[in-house]
């Protein structure tokens, strides 16, 4: 990507503007004056006369600010309101901790500087430090293209030059080449010239600006072209921008050492390719922020979306021949090429680093949304080199010889839930097969698209993701996969009224099963996407986020190791370091009457709350409750009776005077061996409605259920109910009941919950939904004891119907099921 030219034009086109303005200068213009150091320096191009330069008497011109040499410490004020025409190339340097500064005066809208299509930058400094430029407008619009940017400063000194800030700005509609070099056709371009020795800048801050309609690229920190041998510009930041409709690329750093990109927003960049003059740099692939040839780049909470670049058109990129890049806390939704672009080696043209291959490279912490479509963009692009979450473009780069040769992919949230989305999840432009070695851990994938992943060579490590959704045959091999609904509160932003939005949207409710499920990394940077602690020691979540979900009990997973502040109920249980769910702790009870209670204050009354929980017993028909009682209403619970962990799931409200409940895990009386509970779970419900109709079959009619399958017809019978009088019987195989309900909301998280039995002990019964827009999913008991089946799943995006069912596959005798319960999860 972004990597052939046959000369600078960058560097060219800079020295022509600055052999123009120096003729300029001593042809037409007085020398420059020097003035005191510490001096501040007026502009009104309002005013109708030409004043000295104080705020009296201001300059009504740009030409005043370029015929004067400026010190340390002097200060350049624009009125504001006001408009100048022109280019500015004021001279002089300041000193460290003493910057020249550029900036306005007055009350109103920021000065505008408007270069009315000239060629070249709008505010030029050559060879100059310690300048800071704020608070002022930029543009220059023209109807065709030349070499233009906003704030261009070049270093062709040779050496080292220092502190250049540009902040508050507003640059906007430069009419540059989005095809041709970056820094010279940039909003912001810092750049250094080819020398011998190599100039670089150290201490680039370009800060909390606002780029529209730049072509081509909002922030360049770069060489004049490539070819720049090993020098590297230190200490560039680059952070607080917006971005929108750039005409190729947002950010770029090139040749930089430390560069820190933070808090960036970029929208609808990537629409454009247009290059300057045949035998110039010419390249229109493009990517929202990306590196090259670079050291310890970190890449953190920004949001590039819509990117419509085809060649490219990723969000991030990590390109050729960069070492310890860390893309973290990151935000990329519906960028047509995906989320992460990453190179392997080649060859450019007197440029060693390109054939090294990127290594250290860390990609946490980050969420992708929809990414491979523009779908819901104002823009959309045509993809020219396919597209993927994680689009690689060759095989995967790792360094030979190198401690961190191998990319690390962990913790990053994806999901894809268009209709008909078909984009891999690891994709390269060289096929479905790949040579080299990443490791893939603890990625939440929700993917409702057909897209799959590619195969590595040997050593790859896959390990404690979630996949969920559709699951192509080339899904990773995982022994520790999870393959249930991550339950995002509000995945795809869908709910645009929802308190979770953006990145928040993928948060997770408490009952949701990537909570401790993940691996613990080492080096994991110590917290997730907003701001959680992710341990050192103790499993993590599998996705972007490591909270609790707003989980209302304490100590859910009994991960301090210690009871507290669960209490001791009836024979003492204990908290044990075996036979965990998650993470290393569960409760392990005794063998008969033996649980732990907690009591949860703060409740709101009137209010339905889901508890849900994990169980099982060490003989099998032995039962372990899950319960809630004392809040205000009858106490109720749900008995488990596997050998392996199920999950119980209670709906309680209290009563109208009640702000607080009891729940618990007990053992109940009778048996021989112990139980386990573990990741307990209390949240508030605030839509509880039951979407199904009949749900308890108490009519005595199946209306609205309707018979499914080949076999002897399901009825409803006054028997074997497991609350009031009617349940609903199957068939002894292929017979069922199913019911679709409607007006539920598209990319809507939903628990459905239903109770089955068998009349005869090891043939199934199933509890399940399906045509919802994701993949059909279900629950099946051999138990002779009713006992519940929750499933948690989400609509599809353009989904607002779901259909439950009852179904006995095989068999010789009946099945039974009983109280269905559909509810949106808020």
């Amino acid at each position: 990507m972004k990597r052939r030219r046959s000369d600078r034009p960058g560097l060219r086109a800079s020295r022509v503007l600055t052999l123009l303005a120096t003729l300029a200068g001593a042809l037409l213009l007085p020398a420059p004056a020097a003035m005191a150091a510490g001096s501040t320096y007026y502009v009104n191009c309002s005013a109708s006369t030409n004043g000295n330069g104080t705020q009296a008497s201001p300059w009504n011109s740009v030409a005043g600010v370029n015929n004067t040499t400026f010190g340390a410490g002097d200060t350049i004020l624009f009125a504001t309101g006001t408009t100048c025409s022109g280019q500015l190339t004021p001279k002089g340097s300041g000193a460290s901790g003493s910057p020249v500064t550029m900036g306005s005066y007055g009350t109103g809208a920021k000065p505008v500087i408007n270069a009315n299509g000239a060629t070249g930058p709008v505010i030029h400094l050559l060879n100059q430090q310690y300048w800071e430029i704020g608070g002022l407008e930029l543009t220059n619009a023209a109807s065709s293209p030349a070499y233009r940017s906003g704030v261009l400063a070049e270093n062709s000194s040779g050496g080292v030059l220092h502190h250049i800030r540009v902040h508050d700005m507003n640059i906007h509609h430069i009419s540059g080449y989005s095809g041709g070099w970056y820094s010279t056709n940039a909003g912001v371009g810092v750049q250094t010239d080819h020398t011998t020795p190599v100039s670089t800048w150290d201490d680039v801050v370009v800060e909390n600006n606002t780029f529209d309609h730049v072509d081509r690229i909002a922030v360049a920190v770069t060489p004049d072209g490539d070819g720049q041998g090993t020098g590297q510009t230190t200490g560039t930041v680059i952070r607080g921008n917006t971005m929108t409709y750039d005409g190729a690329d947002d950010i770029l750093v090139v040749k930089n050492d430390g560069a820190l990109i933070d808090g960036n927003k970029a929208g609808y960049g990537g629409a454009k390719s247009t290059c300057p003059p045949s035998g110039q740099y010419c390249n229109g692939a493009s990517a929202g922020i990306w590196m090259s040839g670079s050291n310890d780049t970190v890449v953190q909470n920004n949001e590039v979306y819509c990117h419509v670049n085809g060649a490219d058109g990723t969000g991030y990129d990590v390109d050729w021949g960069n070492h310890n890049t860390t893309f973290q806390y990151n935000y990329s939704h519906q960028n047509l090429g995906g989320f992460m672009l990453i190179m392997p080696p080649f060859s450019i043209a007197n440029e060693p680093t390109s054939t090294v291959p990127s290594d250290g490279t860390v990609i946490r912490y980050n969420i992708s949304e929809n990414d491979g479509t523009n779908a819901g963009c104002p823009a959309a692009g045509t993809p020219t080199h396919g597209t993927g979450v994680f689009h690689f473009v060759g095989n995967i780069p790792n360094r030979s010889g190198s401690p961190v040769a191998v990319p690390l992919i962990y913790n990053n949230s994806v999901y894809v839930n268009k209709s008909g989305l078909n984009t891999p999840i690891l994709y390269s432009r060289r096929g479905g097969s790949v040579t080299g070695t990443l490791s893939f851990r603890n990625n939440a994938v929700f993917n409702y698209g057909t897209g799959g992943y590619f195969t590595t060579s040997a050593g790859s490590v896959y390990s404690n993701n979630l996949f969920y959704g559709t699951h192509p045959s080339s899904e990773p091999a995982d022994s520790a996969k999870v393959v249930t609904d991550p339950e995002f509160r509000n995945p795809g932003n869908a709910n645009t009224s929802s308190s979770y939005t953006g990145t928040d949207a993928y948060q997770v409710h408490p009952s949701s099963p990537v909570i401790r499920a993940g691996a613990v990394i080492s080096g994991n940077g110590g917290k997730d996407a907003f701001g959680n602690t992710v341990s050192a020691t103790a499993a993590p979540n599998i996705g972007a986020y490591n909270g609790t979900g707003g989980n209302l009990v304490s100590n859910a997973g009994f991960e301090t190791g210690a009871m507290s502040p669960w209490t001791s109920s009836g024979a003492a249980p204990s908290v044990t370091s075996s036979g965990a769910r998650t993470g290393t702790y569960a409760l392990t009870t005794q063998a008969s009457g033996s649980g732990a209670n907690q009591t949860l204050t703060g409740l709101s009354p009137n209010t339905t709350y889901l508890l849900t929980g994990w169980a099982k017993v060490a003989n099998a028909g032995e039962t372990l409750a899950i319960g809630v009682k004392s809040y205000g209403g009858t106490e109720t619970f749900t008995n488990v009776a596997t050998t392996s962990y199920s999950q119980a799931a209670v709906l309680f409200t209290t009563g109208s005077t009640n702000t607080s409940a009891l729940v618990y895990c007990w053992k109940n009386t009778g048996g021989t061996g112990t139980g386990t509970c573990d990741d307990l779970a209390v949240e508030r419900i605030s839509a509880p409605s039951n979407a199904l109709s009949n749900a308890g079959f108490e009519t005595g009619s199946l209306s609205p259920w309707t018979r499914s399958g080949s076999g002897a017809q399901s009825n409803t019978v006054a028997s074997n109910a497991r609350t009031g009088t009617y349940s609903l019987q199957t068939g002894a195989s292929a017979s069922g009941v199913e019911q679709s309900a409607t007006g539920l909301a598209s990319s809507g998280t939903y628990l459905l919950a239903g109770w089955a039995k068998v009349a005869s002990g090891g043939e199934e019964v199933a509890v399940g939904v399906k045509s919802f827009g994701g993949t059909e999913t279900y629950l099946r008991t051999s138990g002779t004891a009713y006992s519940q089946q929750p499933l948690f799943f989400t609509t599809g995006s353009t989904s607002t119907s779901a259909a439950a069912y009852c179904y006995k596959n095989a068999g010789s005798s009946a099945g039974y099921c009983d109280d269905y319960t559909l509810i949106k999860l808020s």
